[in-house]
């Protein structure tokens, strides 16, 4: 009977200790949150210890002694994204998305949800797609470590707002429509200079097997010459010529396209036309670029 008395008194003394060393707080952990500090104090927990007359763990019912640095952060664990939603269920709206391994600060218990903050949003996660507690901690020191960055703050990156993401999209949207429209103004320039050059040489002869622009070519030749002109190298057959490039369709030809039909070869002028070396008769001109069957429309540029 005294050693019990004695077990008891001491096991009163050292949880007495440990609750005046540690504030009575609760972190969240990978698992369920059954071995916290029960909010009706600890006599409560002494007494129903003497009551079962049964030995308890000291260590359930303490806060660690350490608090790691990270412990109250979360990573997203997805493959594409997770939701972040304004109430605890599915139902409810997204206010904003996590991206896989986008850093977030638990703001409420951890359970089958987690509140969560994450940049400029505040709502609920579904709990099977975070990382939480220790593996979060260390999930954060190696982020760190491997960043090399002297601001760890800066090895984070933190979720989007729906407004935020609508905006940036837009942005982003917008700025590919201008670099399109840029692109679309340098091939056409360029494609106008090929046709400008091709065109100062009409009237020059038609030489069968031949690739000079002065003296003469045949229609594969002319076109190579013209485009060497420019750096871009082209084969010496029509045959081949179908190959190269990008396929267009006739409707969205523009200057500088190549347009080959059945053992001839030309380049689109634009307005339905093609500068080519025609025969030995009409020499380099020009000729309707429906004049034949078309095999095939080619863009280099």
């Amino acid at each position: 009977f005294m050693d019990s008395i004695l077990k008891k008194g001491l096991f009163l003394v050292t949880i007495t200790g440990a609750i005046t060393a540690f504030p009575a707080t609760v972190h969240a952990e990978d698992t369920a949150t059954d071995n916290v500090l029960p909010q009706v104090g600890i006599e409560e927990v002494l007494s129903n210890c003497y009551l079962a007359d049964k030995e308890i763990e000291v260590d359930d019912y303490l806060v660690p002694t350490e608090k790691g640095e990270y412990l109250d952060m979360a990573f997203a664990n997805v493959q594409s994204f997770l939701y972040i939603r304004s109430e605890p269920t599915t139902d409810s709206e997204w206010v904003g998305k996590l991206y896989p391994d986008y850093a977030a600060k638990i703001i409420g218990p951890v359970g089958e949800w987690t509140k969560v903050q994450s940049g400029t949003v505040t709502g609920y996660v579904y709990s099977d797609y975070i990382i939480i507690g220790n593996n979060a901690e260390q999930k954060a020191q190696d982020m760190i470590q491997n960043s090399g960055t002297e601001n760890p703050e800066d090895v984070f990156t933190y979720a989007e707002s729906r407004e935020e993401e609508e905006a940036r999209l837009a942005k982003e949207a917008e700025e590919a429509a201008a670099r399109a429209q840029e692109e679309a103004a340098a091939k056409a320039g360029m494609g106008q200079a090929i046709v400008d050059y091709a065109c100062q040489f009409i009237g020059n002869p038609y030489v069968w097997g031949g690739t000079s622009l002065t003296n003469g070519a045949d229609c594969s030749g002319f076109v190579q010459s013209v485009f060497a002109h420019f750096g871009i190298s082209l084969p010496r057959t029509t045959w081949d010529m179908e190959h190269v490039g990008t396929a267009v369709s006739y409707d969205q030809a523009i200057p500088g396209d190549i347009i080959l039909y059945d053992g001839h070869v030309g380049i689109y002028m634009g307005n339905g036309q093609i500068v080519n070396a025609i025969n030995s008769a009409k020499g380099i001109g020009i000729l309707p670029a429906t004049y034949t069957n078309i095999v095939t429309i080619r863009r280099l540029i």
